[in-house]
């Protein structure tokens, strides 16, 4: 009786260490459950490592800097500007016009560079209030990564991507 036991223990000993332990799957399922889910893996690894490199750091905040115009620019009006990609943050005239206030943050998280072409992932939140102070629409620490290209001397964001 004794052996059954202790051979059951060391049977279920072992399941137990094996549901613990790291598998290949580990790796996708942190990808998968975190926040970041709707962004392939090797995009998502792009948040893992810090850009280092000054000038990318400046680039990536001047892109970004100029990338606020597109929040305080109707879609209507934005044809007239050249936002690229970033034109989808454009609100609709109608909320430009009830709007008294707009409490815009976008936070540089990371990028990488090359001769041409990168990205720079950014944390962003913005709200459109009324002259109530009542929030007429807004979004809240939206991550997004947008993809650059060089165009002669000046960066543009070509492509953006975020959940929704």
């Amino acid at each position: 009786m004794k052996k059954v036991i202790i051979l059951t223990l060391l049977i279920l000993s072992a399941c137990i260490l094996s549901a613990c332990s790291k598998n290949e799957n580990t790796e996708k399922y942190i990808y998968e459950t975190t926040a970041y889910q709707y962004i392939n893996d090797p995009n998502h690894k792009e948040l893992q490592t810090k850009c280092e490199d000054k000038e990318q750091i400046e680039i990536a905040k001047r892109i970004i800097k100029n990338s606020e115009k597109a929040f305080k620019t109707s879609l209507q009006e934005a044809s007239n500007y050249d936002f690229g990609a970033c034109s989808t943050y454009c609100p609709d005239e109608s909320v430009l016009k009830r709007s008294e206030n707009i409490d815009l943050s976008i936070e540089y998280m990371n990028t990488k560079q090359d001769s041409d072409s990168g990205y720079i992932w950014v944390k962003y939140s913005v709200d459109y209030y009324d002259k109530a102070g009542e929030i007429i629409c807004g979004r809240h620490d939206a991550v997004a990564r947008w993809e650059i290209k060089k165009d002669g001397s000046e960066w543009k964001v070509v492509k953006i991507t975020e959940a929704y």
